[in-house]
């Protein structure tokens, strides 16, 4: 079925205690947004989360849930960017997170399977042996005890393989409903609310929501993808990569979990509750305005029955928000105004990261790993490069789908029609009724395409998603397509 495994849990429980008037509004309630309020819970601030859908039905539920600082080759991406005291301080970073998440889920007795295990790097081909060797050398460095391998712990290609332990894996929505439950004594949890403009009054803002306007001191917006026009010029810091996951029950569960270096990435992880699964994901590639979605998804459907001759019970696509540095954006800004995105698909570690970070910045307390993540850190030649990369990309794909190139792979259900100088884009479902849009994207102007495996409207610049209707589903967009035909 076309549905995350982690979609399966049923929440109990809906949030509706709406606050005009607070002390911090955290915009957000995914993993980031839910970790932020739970490290305000014990303070003296008024703190109000929302969220515009249901807890657990945003981008936290779409991930492979790892806890692991040994994330592909970052760690030497981020060296070569910057210096190795750079990128050391990434991997403490994210040795910390994975302690603290540790420490909350057996703190608060949390159920959200919870399980040790090792993380592997590996390669299916001799030329890419020097980058686990760079990893190794990495890691060795920084004391991290490691493994040079040439194998896996199951049967498929493998030439080279380095191994590390104390990593984990877990239940995200599991996770993610148990915290609100905690929390919400004291901290005020709405659901079904839209953020939509953010304005600076004097000394406090004003947040302008689908359920009237908000006062708070503090702002944090843990969107994934800021929902507003972000100082700092975020949509070119950045660019969206998509990305498909498939599951299946199996007999056996093989307590691991990898990710290759090559062209063709993909990541296995296990995952057992009442049954045990094997949770296989494809390499990730920038939206584009020539992708055919549903091709991409058949592909990793037929390599994963090539390696585990396994049919497909589970699967889903994502969006992932990428730095040109590979380091996440967290932090502050504009006075009193936060962020926190761009985790790199390593959204698990920097999730919990991020919340304590955040929390810190607005209790005034130090943090050591709060000026790594800034949002206007320095900028290298590297930097520079990618920046101007993620633009031409941007720019590209804005201009393609103005002059509607690339669209051979649409079958006769779409159409893109236009009436008096303005693009419509027209679905044609199953018993024929015709579902029209207006093609633009209201957040920032560009085309859409449609996504014919999750039947959505996608938008190549920045990652919103729209139903069929037009109706948003993720933003940055906070509006529904216009329809004034």
């Amino acid at each position: 079925m076309n549905q995350s495994l982690w979609k399966k849990i049923k929440k109990n429980n809906e949030y509706h205690d709406f606050k005009k008037d607070v002390d911090v509004l955290i915009i957000g309630a995914g993993l980031s947004g839910i970790n932020t309020a739970y490290f305000l819970k014990d303070s003296n601030l008024k703190v109000c989360l929302i969220d515009d859908g249901k807890i657990g039905n945003g981008a936290s539920a779409y991930t492979t849930g790892k806890l692991t600082y040994l994330q592909s080759d970052i760690l030497t991406k981020i060296q070569n960017i910057y210096d190795y005291e750079t990128a050391k301080k990434y991997l403490d970073s994210q040795i910390y997170a994975i302690n603290l998440i540790c420490n909350i889920i057996n703190e608060n007795n949390i159920d959200c399977d919870l399980t040790k295990n090792d993380s592997y790097v590996f390669t299916t081909c001799d030329s890419n042996k020097y980058i686990i060797d760079k990893i190794y050398n990495f890691l060795k460095k920084s004391d991290i005890k490691s493994e040079l391998k040439n194998t896996l712990p199951i049967d498929i290609p493998c030439k080279y393989s380095l191994k590390v332990s104390d990593t984990y894996v877990f239940n995200p929505v599991k996770y993610m409903y148990s915290l609100c439950e905690i929390i919400k004594e004291k901290i005020n949890i709405c659901e079904n609310v839209r953020a939509l403009n953010i304005q600076k009054d004097n000394d406090k803002y004003t947040i302008n929501t689908t359920k009237g306007s908000v006062k708070a001191k503090y702002v944090v917006v843990t969107t994934q993808y800021p929902f507003f026009v972000c100082p700092g010029l975020i949509p070119f810091k950045t660019h969206v990569e998509k990305s498909h996951v498939v599951s299946s029950k199996i007999d056996k569960i093989d307590n691991f979990n990898a990710i290759n270096v090559d062209d063709e990435v993909y990541s296995i992880r296990y995952y057992k509750d009442d049954d045990s699964y094997i949770i296989f994901s494809s390499e990730s590639y920038k939206m584009s305005n020539h992708i055919n979605y549903e091709e991409r998804q058949n592909e990793l459907d037929n390599k994963f029955k090539k390696l585990f001759n396994l049919d497909v019970n589970y699967r889903w696509s994502t969006h992932d928000l990428i730095s040109n540095d590979y380091l996440p954006i967290i932090g502050e800004v504009e006075d009193s105004l936060f962020i926190s995105t761009a985790f790199n698909k390593w959204g698990m570690t920097n999730s919990v990261l991020s919340g304590k970070i955040l929390s810190d910045l607005i209790l005034k307390k130090d943090n050591d790993f709060s000026k790594l993540f800034m949002p206007n850190r320095k900028i290298t030649l590297e930097r520079s490069i990618n920046f101007i990369k993620d633009t031409l990309n941007i720019t590209k794909i804005f201009v393609a789908t103005k002059i509607n190139k690339n669209k051979s792979f649409y079958t006769d259900r779409v159409k893109f029609i236009n009436i008096n100088g303005k693009n419509y884009g027209v679905y044609i479902d199953e018993n024929n009724n015709k579902h029209v849009i207006r093609n633009l994207c209201p957040h920032m102007k560009c085309s859409l395409l449609f996504n014919f495996m999750d039947k959505t409207w996608d938008c190549p610049c920045h990652g919103s998603r729209f139903d069929i209707d037009g109706n948003v589903i993720k933003g940055p967009s906070v509006y529904d397509i216009k329809k004034d035909i």
